[in-house]
């Protein structure tokens, strides 16, 4: 399995799921207009960072294996700890907050593809093809 898709699928999320936090105040009467109200939930919110999470976590441990480094593994648990807790700095830091959760976790997922590239000198996905070839097809 490769983890570059995963990891763009998490920068994808971390985005969407902050315009979905930074958003939700405004057009919240909107959203109970049509009937959508429970994008507003705290529950909601809560499902889909932890689905956020899992695919982070996920891309990050698939690029460990061939980086070695913790720090996009780090990056991303304290953005998702910054997310989670966003209400205990108050209402008026969410904003801030959320921002700054969203950013550990893109940054967190930007880093995990660099640190493979950068490791390698190509693709993870291309040092992974390779090792399945070799194993494949080992030499006698």
């Amino acid at each position: 399995m490769h983890h570059k898709p995963l990891d763009k699928a998490g920068i994808i999320v971390a985005v969407l799921c902050a315009l979905h936090c930074l958003l939700v105040p405004v057009v919240l009467p909107t959203l109970a207009l049509m009937g959508l109200s429970f994008l507003g939930f705290e529950l909601f919110e809560r499902i889909i960072l932890s689905i956020s999470l899992i695919i982070g976590g996920i891309a990050i441990v698939l690029g460990i294996r061939h980086h070695q480094s913790l720090v996009p593994l780090v990056l991303l648990i304290l953005g998702g700890v910054t997310y989670f807790n966003k209400h205990f700095f108050g209402h008026g830091w969410e904003p801030l907050v959320i921002l700054a959760g969203a950013s550990l976790l893109i940054i967190a997922h930007t880093l995990n593809l660099h640190l493979c590239r950068a490791k390698n000198r190509k693709p993870c996905e291309q040092v992974e093809d390779a090792s399945i070839a070799a194993a494949e097809h080992p030499t006698t």
